[in-house]
């Protein structure tokens, strides 16, 4: 199947080699035209880890090429999202299937928005993670980390789900589980949160550009913290009446890390498995894509249902601070979707049938 994917980062070239290994034609989109130039060139993709090998993967040099293709996956940090989203809206066509990769700031509903001032139906599938993760390690070279064991998506409409479903399972195979309520697969992205600490309690060595392996940075105390900013976010989904993975859930791999206290499930990931290395520069999405775009739409739940998120609202303004710059003003997504937010009820159905029932 062809597949066309919105983004040339770590995460797109792993998307791009796992959909070839399975006998799919991927082509991949750099929005600013600056990478993938040795793909273009006629290099292979060669992946290492955990897949291996070398495939041909197809680019595209414009907006027109990058939506040939009857399924497009958006690979950008969420902070790209409506850049990339208003130069593909105007040529999308009818039956096209869009998939969001590792779902934020309910940007589904403004891709919902935008397609019905064109009066276009196409479906829109939100993933609560990334397939697999990636980092480029050269021009034509990607590490991929991990091919995930599950991912939970939801569909807008809800009643494309089965389609949907067989369609995500064709490209990735079976590592899907589709569930009904897309504020639940929302809630179920932990990177904001996790992201949230590890930056937080790692900046100067994010600031001084050292190299240090993440998870071996989780520190007892760290771990306590993500466990009271997880009894957050858990709080905020049963306030929803959706179920939300735990942290802990997050990180277990059944026989190999089993579900305990976080700081025992961290050493145990630490003795087994190889580490990711942390961010080495302030300029991560761990900040600003996950502050803006992941804290600030929690916080917005929050206040629908009056939950208590003092972590989470401490977060952005520690970051902002940190920073220098206002994080509150940085989403571009929920202020062209506040409609929707106007009551639980409406926001569920826009979810549901999408922007119409707005």
């Amino acid at each position: 199947m062809q597949v066309s994917i919105l983004g040339a980062g770590g995460v797109a070239y792993s998307y791009a080699a796992f959909l070839a290994s399975r006998g799919h034609e991927p082509t991949v989109w750099s929005p600013s035209g600056k990478r993938a130039c040795e793909l273009r060139s006629g290099m292979k993709l060669t992946a290492s880890n955990a897949l291996d090998g070398s495939f041909a993967v197809g680019v595209a040099t414009s907006e027109a090429q990058a939506t040939e293709a009857d399924v497009l996956i958006l690979a950008v940090p969420a902070y790209g999202y409506r850049a990339v989203l208003d130069r593909i809206l105007p040529i999308l066509r009818d039956g096209q299937t869009l998939i969001i990769s590792a779902h934020l700031s309910f940007a589904a509903l403004y891709l919902s928005r935008r397609l019905s001032e064109r009066g276009i139906d196409c479906p829109i599938v939100v993933w609560n993670t990334t397939a697999s993760t990636g980092r480029q390690t050269g021009p034509a070279n990607v590490s991929v980390s991990l091919l995930r064991a599950k991912v939970e998506m939801a569909v807008i409409p809800d009643t494309a789900g089965a389609k949907a479903l067989a369609l995500c399972q064709e490209l990735f195979g079976d590592r899907f589980a589709l569930v009904s309520d897309m504020i639940g697969v929302d809630l179920g992205n932990l990177n904001p949160a996790v992201h949230y600490g590890i930056a937080m309690f790692n900046l100067t060595r994010m600031e001084l550009a050292e190299d240090w392996p993440q998870q071996a940075h989780i520190t007892p105390a760290v771990a306590r913290f993500l466990e009271d900013l997880d009894r957050e976010r858990l709080a905020l989904a049963n306030a929803f009446g959706v179920q939300a993975r735990s942290i802990h859930q997050a990180y277990a791999v059944p026989g190999k890390i089993e579900i305990a206290p976080l700081a025992e499930m961290m050493r145990n990931i630490v003795a087994t498995r190889k580490g990711v290395n942390g961010p080495k520069s302030l300029d991560t999405r761990y900040v600003t894509e996950d502050v803006p775009y992941g804290l600030l739409t929690t916080i917005r739940l929050a206040e629908m249902t009056g939950v208590e998120v003092p972590l989470h609202r401490a977060g952005v303004t520690v970051f902002s601070s940190l920073y220098g710059r206002d994080f509150t003003a940085e989403n571009t997504i929920l202020p062209e979707i506040a409609p929707a937010f106007a009551s639980v009820d409406k926001l569920r159905a826009a979810l549901r049938n999408g922007w119409s029932a707005v």
